[in-house]
């Protein structure tokens, strides 16, 4: 069985979209499925054409330029258009509009999509949630990672999830109790203004950044910004972790860090909030008693150790096996 996915960026990029299909991939391709996916050419360097373990990967080049961008994705895919005629499944992950003139030639091709996160512009644009809606009654069936994208996109997914992690096998690390964290992009859509003016109101602390955007000089005023590095070294010695996107609060979970951080706007509230793992995170919409709280478990440690433990045997159920039987069921694989 040939599975088509499609995503807008794909390894080597980092990011945690990409991190979940190229897991995915690799399990598709044990189980002897034939994996090819659709993705931008996001750097020069890049082959159009190449073989990553076991995947074909074609890469597609386009200007950024609104309508007629989408216009050349099309023409690309068109001149790819064996890759479509061959995949019995095709899987949009959060790019259903690549697939849009597809969807129309190839009526019976099973479509299927995975809504991830939002795109951090609040209040959410009409044409945004319009856009969802409209791929939503397009896919045979949908995925949404969170809760909060049925409330605020007004769409019912046939499945909720959350994005799986690696647990590493030795969970007994020597912590920091004044080492700081955080782990994505350094942009003000995450949240990361919120999150620094609590960090101002600290004194005595080790922060690191492991990210780079936009606000990587406001990081660099108050820390050590290292880039889109491998964070796991940093996890080891960090007792607290400020991180707000789903993925590195996992990742942060089974490190055994406490996470301490805030939100800024209602969408950003229930995107941390909706969760099942809401209650072993520290979350205020106050700065200043994000900084309190930050304070307060530094010097109480002990006082984390049932949220950190409860985080730690909740993420371990979170395998990327289960995440494939996820896209299993979706698709009526058994």
């Amino acid at each position: 069985m040939n599975v088509l996915f499609l995503t807008r960026l794909y390894t080597p990029h980092v990011g945690g979209v990409e991190k979940q299909v190229s897991e995915l991939s690799k399990r598709l391709i044990d189980k002897g499925f034939g994996v090819t996916i659709f993705t931008e050419k996001f750097r020069n360097s890049l082959r159009k054409k190449k073989i990553i373990g076991g995947v074909k990967v074609i890469r597609i080049s386009y200007p950024k330029i609104k309508y007629l961008g989408l216009i050349f994705i099309w023409l690309e895919m068109m001149k790819n258009l064996k890759a479509i005629l061959t995949a019995d499944i095709v899987h949009a992950h959060g790019i259903f509009v690549w697939y849009l003139p597809f969807r129309i030639l190839f009526p019976f091709k099973p479509i299927y999509t995975t809504f991830h996160g939002w795109e951090g512009i609040y209040p959410i644009p009409a044409k945004n949630i319009l856009l969802r809606q409209i791929s939503a009654a397009l896919s045979w069936k949908y995925l949404c990672i969170g809760q909060f994208i049925g409330k605020h996109y007004k769409i019912k997914a046939d499945n909720v999830y959350y994005t799986a992690v690696d647990v590493p096998q030795k969970a007994n690390y020597k912590k920091e109790p004044r080492t700081l964290l955080y782990v994505g992009r350094l942009d003000e859509d995450t949240g990361l203004l919120s999150i620094l003016e609590s960090l101002r109101l600290l004194k005595g602390y080790k922060i690191e950044f492991c990210g780079d955007g936009p606000l990587a000089n406001e990081c660099k005023k108050i820390g050590k910004v290292y880039g889109f590095v491998d964070p796991r070294p940093h996890y080891k010695k960090a007792a607290i972790c400020l991180s707000p996107g789903h993925t590195s609060i996992l990742e942060a979970f089974t490190y055994k860090c406490l996470i301490v951080t805030t939100y800024n706007n209602p969408v950003k509230k229930d995107y941390l909030m909706m969760t099942p793992f809401n209650k072993y995170m520290i979350v205020r919409k106050s700065p200043r008693k994000m900084a309190e709280m930050i304070i307060y478990y530094s010097k109480h440690p002990e006082k984390a150790r049932p949220m950190i433990e409860g985080a730690y045997d909740w993420v371990k159920s979170q395998s990327w096996s289960n995440t494939t039987k996820q896209y299993f069921n979706l698709w009526g694989i058994k």
